[in-house]
């Protein structure tokens, strides 16, 4: 019985993956890509951007445009160096908005994933697009990567003030704050 329904779930994922080449990361989350030789941008879902990560206590600005930029540089060059230009790439979109912006969790290395576990990006929980299940995964790879100080948490003390975790929305807190 598993191995059948380790076939249908592989079957699934086989028949729902599309393949394209990467043309940029334009974004922490956001990539453009040339599938069979139309551009379109692909959203990555449950990363978000530090430009609009929690970044304010109450009027107070935590983390300034200029390290914020700074952020999101490591992260591209961290993204180029995993996937340079021309890059083959599968991936799976979860939703496509009203916008026709398509919600992509990249298959190959898990790589949304990783990139957070890596330290080079952060979870956004508010993503409705991204399963519950890979959002808690997403969440435990980085707290992972914040306590032992991988990637940008290492370098950046700025990367603890723009952490959002949502603990009730992600399933992960102790038994005695569900009371």
């Amino acid at each position: 019985m598993k191995k059948f329904v380790l076939l249908m779930v592989l079957l699934t994922s086989l028949t729902f993956a599309e393949s394209a080449k990467i043309v940029e990361f334009i974004a922490e989350n956001t990539l453009k890509i040339d599938e069979n030789g139309v551009e379109k941008r692909l959203h990555l879902t449950g990363i978000e951007l530090f430009a609009k990560a929690n970044n304010k206590k109450g009027s107070i600005q935590l983390v300034d445009y200029d390290k914020r930029e700074e952020l999101k540089n490591k992260a591209l060059a961290y993204m180029n160096k995993m996937f340079p230009k021309g890059s083959n790439i599968s991936y799976q979109v979860f939703l496509k908005d009203e916008h026709g912006i398509e919600y992509a969790w990249i298959k190959d290395n898990d790589f949304n994933y990783k990139i957070v576990r890596d330290g080079y990006a952060l979870t956004d929980v508010k993503d409705t697009s991204l399963p519950r299940g890979l959002r808690n995964r997403m969440l435990i790879a980085q707290d992972h990567a914040k306590k032992k100080e991988i990637g940008l948490w290492g370098i950046y003390a700025e990367m603890r003030m723009l952490e959002q975790k949502d603990v009730v929305a992600c399933g992960c807190e102790p038994d005695e704050k569900k009371k």
